[in-house]
């Protein structure tokens, strides 16, 4: 009879001897389980090792046998390995230790791995079960930036809502000292209103991003020529709005699956840009809005004549709350939302400006039915 605990399971079974062929325990588990699975002998010497783990340290099955284990791993994972080694031959049951795997030729692999021992005639083995943890790294890394980001939020925002608060307390208190004096009220007034107006650009942007942050996508059919002549007409009355021709060039027909709040915040977010970053004192001031069919979706350019920005500048065009001139008003939030509304639609979006010569900004966001009709005849094809 063979004891074997199965960490997978938590249990531990009971193998009769097999008269047509000697059981192996480990190659067993190694085909029930979607893991790797490795076994050495007292001495730490790979016995055997499924396809899987094979596959992922891009070996052949026979190659790794006989290895030392410790051949397995990189020269850092060394300390943690001779500890956990020690208490493998305490026979200590080890579950899920975080650590990884050398491959040959490549990175290295993150796992988690669970130790366990098996009995067998006179002889005791080991073995060991890794999980591939690529996707949790990869998720825990994602996690981490968007905790960072959301202190970066709450810190920035409160600083920024603090200033606008305390002027307008401030002028306030000016108008209650010198109520009879019109002209200084108004002038305070005009200042209150200023402090107003930078309120509602923090507010609006962090609805916009609560909008990023939405799980579900909600698309419809819109017209995209006739959606973008909706934003271009929403913003005659946006400061400088006056002095800059924009030139829109996309097909009458032309509809377009997408999530329509998040592409209106796109590219009314664009356009005003291009409209804050004009050169000032300038009556040629254009704005160039182009729309046309790519891939499976569209490719939109937005091309100004403006200010333009050095490669310093474009490499922080999307961060959050950088604003690389610092003559206009704004929130900082603007062509971070924008990435993140296009990142959000499975799209991408690029930068490419000169100082002073102006500054093009293209994206392209897919069609998800032009993807499944795409991805339909590909497996008819098949």
């Amino acid at each position: 009879m063979t004891t074997l605990y199965n960490p997978i399971a938590h249990e531990v079974c009971i193998y009769p001897e097999l008269n047509e062929a000697p059981f192996n325990p480990c190659e067993c588990i190694g085909k029930s389980v979607s893991d790797m699975v490795i076994s050495f002998d007292q001495n730490f010497i790979v016995t055997y090792l499924n396809e899987k783990a094979a596959q992922l340290l891009n070996y052949k099955q026979e190659e790794v046998i006989g290895f030392h284990i410790i051949e397995l791993f990189p020269k850092s994972q060394l300390e943690f390995l001779e500890i956990l080694l020690q208490e493998v031959l305490e026979k200590r049951q080890i579950y899920n230790r975080r650590s990884c795997f050398s491959v040959r030729g490549k990175k290295q692999l993150p796992v988690s791995i669970s130790f366990s021992s098996i009995a067998q005639d006179d002889t005791t083995n080991f073995i060991m079960i890794a999980k591939d943890d690529r996707q949790l790294v990869k998720a825990t890394e994602e996690l981490k930036k968007k905790n960072a980001e959301l202190e970066t939020l709450i810190y920035r925002i409160s600083h920024d809502l603090k200033g606008p608060l305390a002027s307008m307390n401030g002028l306030f208190q000016l108008i209650e000292l010198e109520p009879d004096n019109v002209e200084a009220t108004q002038n305070y007034m005009q200042l209150i209103k200023k402090s107003a107006k930078r309120l509602e650009e923090k507010l609006l942007g962090l609805l916009e991003l609560g909008l990023a942050k939405k799980n579900e996508i909600e698309y419809t059919s819109i017209p995209v020529r006739e959606k973008l002549n909706d934003i271009i007409t929403d913003l005659q009355s946006f400061p400088g709005k006056e002095k800059v021709i924009i030139h829109l060039t996309a097909t009458e027909s032309f509809n377009f699956h997408t999530e329509e709040k998040l592409f209106q915040s796109i590219m009314q977010n664009l356009i005003e840009n291009s409209i804050k970053y004009r050169k000032p004192n300038i009556s040629d001031a254009v704005t160039k809005v182009s729309v046309r069919k790519y891939k499976d979706g569209i490719k939109i350019k937005v091309k100004d004549n403006g200010l333009g920005m050095d490669k310093d500048l474009q490499k922080r065009a999307f961060d959050m709350f950088y604003r690389g001139h610092n003559h206009t008003e704004g929130s900082g939030l603007g062509m971070f939302i924008v990435k993140t509304h296009v990142e959000k639609l499975g799209g991408e979006i690029g930068i490419k400006s000169t100082p002073q010569m102006g500054t093009e900004v293209w994206l392209y966001l897919p069609d998800p039915t032009l993807q499944k009709k795409n991805h339909s005849k590909l497996l008819v094809t098949l």
